[in-house]
C-alpha cells in the first residue's frame, strides 16, 4: 500500500442546544470516503477494506445503539445529579 486516506463527515441534531426543540443530541448520519493508492489488485484491497469495517470499534457502536452511564465525582465525591 502507497497511501490510504479517509474522509469522515457527519450530520448531527443539535436543536435541542438551540431552544428548537427538545430531540436530543444524536447523529443523523456518518459518511466514510476512504481512499486507497496501491499496487495490489482490487480484489486484495476490497478484502482490506472489509476487514478494516468489521474491526472498527467506532462504526460498529454507531451502528448498535448501547447504553452509556455517566458518574461524575466532585473532589473524589460523587455527584448525584448531573
Amino acid at each position: 500500500m502507497d497511501d490510504a486516506s479517509a474522509d469522515v463527515r457527519a450530520s448531527f441534531r443539535n436543536t435541542e442546544k438551540y431552544d428548537v426543540d427538545d430531540a436530543p443530541p444524536h447523529f443523523e448520519e456518518v459518511s466514510i470516503r476512504l481512499d486507497v493508492a496501491s499496487p495490489a489488485p482490487a480484489d486484495q484491497v476490497h478484502k482490506l477494506v472489509r476487514h478494516a469495517e468489521r474491526a472498527c470499534h467506532a462504526a460498529q457502536s454507531l451502528r448498535q445503539p448501547v447504553p452509556v452511564e455517566l458518574e461524575a465525582r466532585h473532589n473524589g465525591t460523587p455527584l448525584t445529579e448531573v
